[in-house]
């Protein structure tokens, strides 16, 4: 049953990135982001138009946000099998990718504000909250960053002949991480690669997210596997031989 429920919450990653494919991409229509450069009232026309999309859509990812903590407690739960492991790194990385999904569900928070009464309000105010929950859902990297790097670094402190993860897996983890950081510059931008519709605010970003998902996912499975197989292995052998029966 413990392997089960392991397992299961190793998948709450991929869960999550259906759900949110679904959500986001498929019902909100926010996949490409709705242009920065757009005016107040081209904003808002957006959120007159498709009000009940967006908010449904919204509310699909936010229902999905229980399977990234999940995701999250069994990557972290791994890492604590590893030996002579920092225990100030595997805190960080606890609070780290905690603290990550509030700059994912407040932005869904800000778009529902902008949804609620679309046709009652300003384009402007509109479009101030519509500016928000995008500049902080791209730019808000900080957590991420310092969850992939924890993370790849507590792989890579294991020095042991079977490591819980493979070391690859740590490179890719710090790699992923420091990817996130190319949306640092959004808010100079309208336009252009560097704006939160470009390719290194939203593109690389939400490559380089999904990317440390399906990895971490497959080799957490790998390790939860592997951990149960050696317990069970170990229980076997301490188990004692029946007594053979004597004629």
């Amino acid at each position: 049953m413990k392997r089960y429920i392991e397992l299961v919450c190793a998948s709450g990653g991929m869960i999550f990135a259906v759900l949110f494919g679904i959500g986001f991409v498929g019902i909100a229509q926010f996949v490409p982001p709705l242009d920065p450069s757009n005016t107040a009232e081209e904003t808002a026309e957006i959120f007159r138009s498709d009000t009940n999309a967006i908010r449904t859509g919204l509310l699909v990812c936010y229902i999905a946000c229980p399977f990234y903590l999940a995701f999250g407690a069994a990557i972290n739960a791994q890492t604590r099998r590893i030996i002579d492991l920092p225990k100030s790194l595997v805190q960080l990385q606890a609070a780290a990718f905690s603290a990550s999904l509030i700059l994912i569900i407040g932005p869904f928070m800000l778009w529902w504000v902008a949804a609620f009464r679309p046709g009652e309000i300003s384009p402007e105010l509109t479009q101030t909250v519509n500016d928000m929950a995008w500049i902080s859902f791209l730019i808000g990297w900080v957590p991420f960053v310092t969850w992939y790097v924890t993370t790849g670094l507590a792989i890579l402190c294991d020095t042991t002949a079977a490591p819980v993860y493979p070391r690859w897996a740590g490179y890719v983890a710090v790699m992923m991480g420091m990817g996130q950081t190319s949306a640092t510059f959004l808010m100079y931008f309208k336009t252009g690669p560097f704006a939160w519709d470009g390719i290194f605010a939203w593109w690389l970003p939400a490559t380089w997210f999904f990317i440390f998902f399906m990895v971490m996912t497959v080799t957490t499975w790998q390790a939860i596997n592997r951990q149960y197989g050696h317990d069970s292995d170990v229980v076997r052998s301490e188990s004692p031989l029946p007594a053979s029966s004597t004629l």
